[in-house]
């Protein structure tokens, strides 16, 4: 949330033109600040959906990555073979399933 309150007047002037309370907070986050409130102009949804891509394309190059960390600190990074992350995952939900034991009792 932004930070901004809402007016009676405004919660029904936002439900009329289908804007949702999500919808103002990005207003206000992505929008060009104007003189009495924020303006999405086309130049700021390009500038968003750029970055997003960018995101996208870092988040993509990332996969199959490891880090290993230890008390807060990064140990190392690399590629693990199919047969690690095999053993990887099956950790985690052996500790899932663990976990979830332990709640019933």
């Amino acid at each position: 949330m932004t930070g901004l309150s809402l007016t009676k007047h405004a919660g029904i002037r936002l439900a009329q033109r289908s804007i949702r309370l999500e919808d103002a907070d990005l207003i206000a986050a992505i929008g060009t600040e104007v003189a009495d409130g924020f303006f999405v102009r086309n130049k700021d949804c390009e500038a968003i959906e750029h970055q997003l891509k960018q995101l996208a394309d870092r988040i993509r190059r990332l996969r199959g990555k490891r880090l290993v960390v230890l008390s807060g600190q990064i140990l190392t990074g690399y590629h693990p073979t199919t047969r690690r992350q095999r053993r990887l995952l099956a950790t985690v939900q052996e500790r899932d399933l663990t976990d979830a034991g332990a709640k019933l009792f």
